[in-house]
């Protein structure tokens, strides 16, 4: 493989992986301005859309059974953890509106609510990245081209 072609393949991992980490981070966002409940991507419904979605493309690029089942499998597993992590921060949002509204500012308390944030947003997103990295394994070079001209289309 020639250095242009690495570099082609990278780019093409990488854009697999951060168009959905960007919807998710989307979506974490929209949760939360919109109350975190029963709306937004992260809900039962929108990542059903979603995983509907990916179904729909990999029936345009030629994946076959096992390849759509297995990456539902690791999408719908993906996406639950996520739906756990978001309703986890959703719940610590309110713990933090409590220590700042009491009679007086626990900072430590604050500083590690934030970093207990910090860290379990950053394992989710690891845990994500390798859900991604999975099904991008699961497809051929050839499908994971066609998987990402699909996903442009989309969002052009």
């Amino acid at each position: 493989m020639s250095t242009s072609d690495r570099k082609r393949s990278r780019f093409k991992l990488a854009a697999l992986i951060a168009i959905p980490l960007a919807v998710l981070g989307a979506g974490l966002a929209y949760a939360h301005q919109h109350g975190g409940h029963g709306c937004g991507m992260m809900s039962h419904d929108g990542m059903s859309a979603h995983l509907d979605q990916v179904q729909g493309v990999l029936g345009r690029i030629g994946a076959t059974d096992a390849q759509k089942s297995r990456i539902d499998a690791t999408l719908k597993t993906a996406f639950s953890e996520f739906k756990v992590v978001r309703d986890d921060h959703h719940a610590a949002f309110g713990k933090l509106h409590e220590l700042l509204l009491a009679p007086s500012v626990d900072r430590g308390q604050i500083e590690a609510l934030r970093a207990a944030q910090v860290k379990s947003l950053e394992d989710a997103s690891r845990r994500l990245v390798t859900a991604f990295e999975d099904v991008a394994e699961t497809l051929t070079p050839e499908q994971r081209a066609a998987f990402a001209q699909e996903v442009r289309k989309h969002h052009d």
